[in-house]
């Protein structure tokens, strides 16, 4: 429950900047990201923050909820040695994401835009409430994460995930 806490936030600073920029952009591949920087600096930074975080990097929310999810598999590893394979196969799969995650920050910052798509974003107000709600959360949990930990032992607790 930690992990998806910290995923809802990255993943919907995803959808939030993809749909302002469907607006403004032709195509749905990630070429629409290029010279975002350029274009939209804050919604390069937010989404940039949200890419890292579900990497994994530390300090940030996907960085604890993958570390509790890998420990929680490793702990049951000694009743059974197939938790063992378990982690590690997580593990490759988080070496995998890097590559993709990172992906995305370089086309953000290093692609060149198309020359038509040079021109200031604008980013309605809704969206920028949602983005800086997120990307306000995904610091705090990964700074503070006892706050949510706490959270979801107790939801733990009700749903008898024990």
């Amino acid at each position: 429950m930690f992990y998806l806490g910290g995923y809802v936030l990255a993943v919907l600073v995803a959808f939030t900047v993809l749909s302002v920029l469907a607006g403004h952009a032709e195509g749905e591949d990630i070429q629409v990201l290029a010279g975002l920087h350029k274009r939209s600096p804050m919604m390069a930074a937010i989404l940039t923050l949200a890419m890292v975080s579900l990497a994994g990097i530390p300090p940030l929310a996907g960085f604890f909820g993958k570390f509790l999810l890998l420990k929680a598999v490793i702990v049951k590893g000694p009743l059974d040695s197939g938790y063992y394979w378990l982690a590690g196969i997580a593990l490759a799969g988080v070496v995998v994401s890097l590559y993709y995650y990172f992906n995305v920050v370089r086309a953000i910052y290093w692609s060149q835009p198309k020359p038509e798509a040079t021109t200031p974003i604008p980013v309605p107000l809704a969206a920028r409430i949602s983005l800086y709600a997120c990307a306000a959360g995904i610091l705090f949990i990964g700074v503070l994460p006892n706050s949510l930990l706490q959270w979801t032992e107790v939801a733990g607790r009700v749903l008898a995930f024990k």
